[in-house]
Formats: structure tokens, C-alpha cells, sequence
């Protein structure tokens, strides 16, 4: 097909035009390139089933996860490990489970199974062990920094990367944050995220649109997750592949949820919306129903196919449009799926910065939208994230916790972090929104 594409043989057939051909075209490269990668998600419970064969198998070596994984990136391509099991025995090992050895020298070995993702150990012994997990789980960017450090000739024989890090004359530089030549420099980093500083659940669809369960039972779950507070975010109108919401639904659910806050007291319930940027950059409701909800997310979800150009100009308009606080999954990306569409993340923040909206990093291990690449800016110009789970299931409200570990990359702390407010700070929050935006 990709041959028939290129031959621009596609668009000679009944009801393919250049268009169609490239639309396909592109589907196809992108599936290609994206072929034997796995989503951190996936990767991670692989990972952690091997990992528990083996330490089951030899208890008296060592192993160790490195690489990609160690350092929670989105995407992963190669899952790696640390050990001081001989390669005999892991070919033996291996053999057993139908992997067949890919490449190997005298430091490593690749081995290759069914499920295509290629699982490499790097060969040590106990003393060199920390070393080895150390230089495996860096960029070269980064390593290439530290080994201008004084004392890095001595790094080896080190019991722990903590000792190893003191070392070098340098803090202990979580995995997660070991991609940058900047964090090298610091003399004190920032205490970062952790999934247990989530506060309440943004952004969630229940069964009065595409959600799976009906708003109290995601509430009653939240609430057994110690969560303070739920946003509850169905979809508006325009998406009606996803039941949206209509005007007079709208009322329908929010007389509901007052009654719930005042049955699940002091847990709270806000009233949103996840609410959909049309062509324009306007959002589906007009001013007199946005202004019901106590918060508005809004988002793209059609006409996904956009130059950069059309795309800025709709985030733009619903950026500014007063009612919006959150922006949600800023780039429609799909990962391993679709690439999403093209953005000037520069002028996307800083006009979040002007208009006091925050920016959505949605916690679906498929999205992590926004990049977490670009949060540092963000905290830069002063702009809120909200890591969101997007959750349609109860046990997509466990999603955060890829959004946090998404966020740890860009060094993220709780107190920029939306989601991370108490009840009472996000209640301050919104008010102070509101009023600054003279709603």
C-alpha cells in the first residue's frame, strides 16, 4: 500500500483523491515507524513480569530496570536491564521462553520475543554494579555533563547512585529527571510530584455522555482514593458520537450534582465541562450556559486534520474566550497512533499566561498531552498544569499517576500543579480565576 502511495498509484482509483492518498500515507509511515514501540504503560507491566521470572529463577543474582523505562519516557522502544547473571545462563533462560538471542558482545545481549519489543541486559558484577545501572540510565546529553565533573574517574566501586552522585560533587539526580545538561548545574532541586499529591479528580466523563459509570459511583470511588474533590467533565454538545450533553441536560445533571454534594459532604463535586472547540476557536455553548459551570475544559476533538496556522488560530480563540480555565489535551496527539496536530507551544502558553488559563496534561498513558517537554516553559511563564486523568472507567482514575510520572520529567511540583490543590485552595482558585477574568 505504502509502494501504491508513493507511485501515487492510490489517487487513480475510484473515490481516493491526492488527499485521501497522502491521508493514508501518512497512516501507514506512521505505523511503521511506530512499529515494536510500546506505551510506558505497557512496557512497565512487561517490564515488571520479566523482571519477576527472573528474580524468581536466580534469586542469588541481581537485576536491575534501566534505560527508557528507568527514566519514564512516554514512549519506549527497548526495555533494559542491569544484572550479574551470566549471558550463558540468560541465553539459557530465554531459550526456555522461545526468545531468540538478537545481538550480543561481551558487555550485553539483546534478546527478541513475540511481542516485538526487544529486551537488552547489560552484563556486570556486584562491584561494578551501581556504575553500570548509572550509565544506563541517562541521556548521552547527560552523561556527557556529569562526566565533566571532578572525581567522575572515580565513580566506580560505589555501593549506591547516592554515594556515586556525592561523589561527582552533585545532588542525587533522580532517573526521571536525567535528559538535560541543565539539571547537571543545580546546586538544589525542586521537591518534585508524587502520585500521592494528587488532591481531586480533573476532568471525568460519566454515563450521562460516554463515562461508564454514573456520577456517584465515581465519587464514592474518589473518595475511597482519599481524593478531596471530583470535576466532573462530560462532554458537550458537538461531540454527539459521545452522547454530549444538550442544554437542557446540562440542567438535568447539575440539579444532581447538588444533590449529591449535599450527600457526600464535605467531598465536592464541581460542576464542568469538557466542552468542544469548533472551526472558529469558539467554544459549542453560548455565554449564558458556560457560565453555569463552575469550570470549563475545553478541547478539540474534530476536524483533527489541521496546518498549524488553522489549529493556532482555534486554540487561540478558545483560550481567550473568558470562560475557559483549562485547556485540554492541547495537541489531540494519540501516541503510537497519531501524531496529532502541529502547534506553536511558545504562543499556546504565553497566551494561557495572559488569559489565566491553565494547561491540561492529560493523564492517559495514550495521550500525556502536553508534552511533558514543554511544562518547564510553562512554570516559566507562570501558567498552572492539571494533570487529568481523562478517566471514562473507575480505573481510568488511576491514570494520574502516569501524568505525574510524566510530569516528574519536567521537574514539576505539587504547587504548580492544578490537581494538587486542596479542596478550599482550588475553591480560592477558581473564585480568584473568575475575578481576574471579570466573569
Amino acid at each position: 500500500m505504502l509502494y501504491a502511495c508513493n507511485e501515487n498509484r492510490l489517487s487513480l482509483i475510484k473515490g481516493f483523491g491526492e488527499k485521501t492518498q497522502k491521508n493514508v500515507q501518512e497512516a501507514i509511515e506512521f505505523y511503521h515507524k511506530s512499529h515494536g514501540c510500546y506505551l510506558y504503560s505497557e512496557a512497565e507491566q512487561y517490564s515488571h513480569a520479566i523482571t519477576q521470572k527472573l528474580t524468581t529463577a536466580f534469586t542469588s543474582n541481581k537485576f536491575e530496570p534501566t534505560g527508557e523505562l528507568r527514566r519514564q519516557l512516554e514512549i519506549i522502544n527497548i526495555l533494559e536491564w542491569v544484572t550479574t547473571l551470566s549471558k550463558t545462563e540468560l541465553s539459557k533462560f530465554f531459550a526456555s521462553l522461545l526468545f531468540e538471542c538478537k545481538t550480543e558482545n561481551e558487555n550485553s545481549i539483546v534478546f527478541s520475543g513475540t511481542e516485538g519489543l526487544d529486551l537488552k541486559f547489560h552484563l556486570t558484577t556486584a562491584d561494578t554494579f551501581t556504575q553500570v545501572l548509572f550509565e544506563t540510565s541517562g541521556s548521552e546529553e547527560f552523561l556527557e555533563a556529569c562526566s565533566q565533573m571532578p572525581n567522575w574517574s572515580n565513580r566506580s566501586s560505589m555501593y549506591s547512585e547516592e554515594a556515586l552522585f556525592s561523589t561527582l560533587g552533585l545532588p542525587f539526580i533522580p532517573p526521571y529527571l536525567r535528559e538535560t545538561v541543565g539539571v547537571v548545574g543545580l546546586a538544589d532541586l525542586p521537591v518534585i510530584i508524587q502520585p500521592h499529591d494528587i488532591s481531586g479528580i480533573v476532568h471525568c466523563h460519566s454515563n450521562w455522555s460516554d463515562g461508564n459509570h454514573s456520577v456517584e459511583e465515581l465519587a464514592e470511588a474518589c473518595i475511597a482514593l482519599k481524593m478531596e474533590y471530583l470535576v466532573l467533565s462530560d462532554h458537550s454538545k458537538s461531540a454527539f458520537y459521545a452522547n454530549g450533553l444538550q442544554e437542557v441536560r446540562i440542567h438535568s445533571q447539575q440539579e444532581q450534582i447538588v444533590e449529591l454534594n449535599e450527600k457526600l459532604r464535605p467531598f465536592k463535586i464541581f460542576k464542568s465541562i469538557e466542552c468542544d472547540i469548533l472551526n472558529d476557536g469558539s467554544l459549542d455553548y453560548p455565554d449564558d450556559i458556560l457560565s453555569t459551570f463552575d469550570l470549563v475544559i475545553a478541547s478539540i476533538h474534530s476536524n483533527l486534520k489541521m496546518t498549524e496556522q488553522k489549529a493556532m488560530s482555534r486554540l487561540l480563540g478558545a483560550i481567550e474566550n473568558p470562560y475557559t480555565t483549562i485547556l485540554g489535551h492541547m495537541t489531540g496527539r494519540l501516541l503510537l497512533s497519531r501524531s496529532g496536530y502541529p502547534v506553536n507551544h511558545k504562543k499556546i502558553i504565553e497566551a494561557c499566561a495572559a488569559n489565566h488559563v491553565a494547561i491540561e496534561l492529560n493523564a492517559h498513558p495514550r495521550r500525556l498531552d502536553m508534552d511533558w517537554r514543554w511544562i518547564s516553559y510553562a512554570m516559566q511563564c507562570g501558567v498552572l498544569i492539571s494533570i487529568n486523568p481523562d478517566a471514562h472507567y473507575l480505573h481510568g482514575l488511576d491514570y494520574t499517576r502516569y501524568g505525574v510520572l510524566s510530569a516528574q520529567k519536567a521537574g514539576l511540583t505539587k504547587e504548580k500543579n492544578l490537581s494538587s490543590f486542596s479542596l478550599n485552595e482550588f475553591e480560592k482558585y477558581l473564585a480568584a480565576t473568575k475575578k481576574r477574568k471579570g466573569i
